[in-house]
C-alpha cells in the first residue's frame, strides 16, 4: 500500500470531517498530520485492510481527544471565580501539580475503557450529547448506550478511587 495515494484519495476529505469536528481548520490540517503519521506507523506494522476506516476511527478519536481535553482546560479557566485578593486568584504550584495529576490520572482511566465505551463516554461527558443521539451516532440501542455509559462510569469511579488511594499512600 502506497502512503502518498492513501494520503492524495483521503485528506481533503478526511480534513474537512475533522474541520466540522472541531470547528477550526488549522486544529484540523493537525489533526490530519497526525492521523497519516499513525497510519503510517501502523502500516509498517501490520497490513491495514481499509485504509479510509482506519483514517476516520484515528481521525475521530483524535478529535474527541482534542475537544475533550480543550474542555477540560476551559472548564479549569472558566471554573475559578476572580476574588480581589491576588493571591487566591492564582493557585499555588501545589494546587496546579496535583490538578494536572489528577488530570493526567483521569485521562488514562478513560484511555483504558474499551473503544465503544469510551467514544459513548466522551460524547456524553465531552459534547454532552443524549443517549439517543448517541445511540444514533454509534448506530446502537438506546439500552446498549445506557450500559456502556454505566460500565464506564463504574470503571472511571473505581479506579480513580484506587490510583487516589495508591497516590495518598506514597
Amino acid at each position: 500500500m502506497n502512503l502518498e495515494s492513501v494520503y492524495l484519495n483521503h485528506q481533503t476529505e478526511l480534513q474537512q470531517h475533522l474541520a466540522r469536528i472541531v470547528d477550526c481548520p488549522e486544529i484540523a490540517a493537525d489533526l490530519v498530520q497526525e492521523c497519516f503519521i499513525i497510519f503510517s506507523r501502523e502500516s509498517q506494522k501490520q497490513v491495514i485492510e481499509h485504509p479510509r476506516g482506519f483514517l476516520f476511527r484515528t481521525a475521530r478519536n483524535l478529535a474527541y481527544d482534542h475537544i475533550k481535553h480543550r474542555k477540560v482546560t476551559e472548564k479549569h479557566v472558566y471554573s475559578t471565580e476572580p476574588t480581589l485578593d491576588i493571591a487566591e486568584e492564582t493557585p499555588s504550584e501545589e494546587h496546579l501539580a496535583l490538578v494536572n495529576e489528577k488530570l493526567a490520572i483521569f485521562s488514562s482511566i478513560v484511555d483504558e475503557l474499551p473503544e465503544r465505551a469510551k467514544t459513548a463516554f466522551v460524547l456524553n461527558r465531552v459534547y454532552g450529547m443524549t443517549y439517543a443521539e448517541i445511540a444514533v451516532e454509534l448506530n446502537i440501542s438506546d439500552s446498549a448506550v445506557e450500559k456502556l455509559l454505566a460500565r464506564a462510569l463504574l470503571h472511571c469511579r473505581k479506579q480513580f478511587k484506587n490510583r487516589q488511594a495508591d497516590l495518598s499512600n506514597d
